[in-house]
């Protein structure tokens, strides 16, 4: 019975569209230096508030890395950085500047980083989403 449950459950979410695998490649990591936090976001709202949907916590254990999640149809907003000294949270100087790597869904690290509507990915399939992290 536990078996047959765990099945329809399954079936029950891919058939609400919760089928769609996104690859999340991050580039220029600093490899063997702290951990990689991607933050999702399925919402202005929680976009704005700094309240991810979904916290992934990867290793740094090359320059480049990757994860596969599970995601349904919708707009999201994929926002990286490198904990490089390890307290959780991203480390900036008095005027708000980035001391450790960072990075965003549709960012190029060429002017400041934007809204939800900057930023968000639309999720209708498998995708693949590459981000840079930068350095200030």
């Amino acid at each position: 019975m536990k078996k047959f449950f765990v099945a329809f459950t399954i079936f029950l979410m891919a058939s609400l569209g919760f089928s769609n695998e996104v690859k999340v490649k991050i580039t220029k990591v600093r490899q063997n230096e702290g951990k990689v936090i991607i933050s999702i976001h399925g919402s202005k709202d929680s976009f704005k508030s700094h309240v991810p949907d979904k916290t992934l916590i990867l290793e740094a254990s090359a320059d480049e890395i990757e994860k596969v999640i599970n995601l349904p149809d919708g707009e999201f907003v994929f926002c990286v950085f490198q904990d490089i000294n390890g307290d959780g949270e991203i480390n900036s100087n008095l005027i708000g500047i980035p001391k450790e790597p960072f990075g965003f869904s549709n960012y190029n690290g060429k002017s400041a980083p934007g809204n939800f509507e900057k930023h968000k990915v639309l999720i209708q399939k498998d995708t693949e989403i590459s981000i840079e992290l930068f350095k200030m």
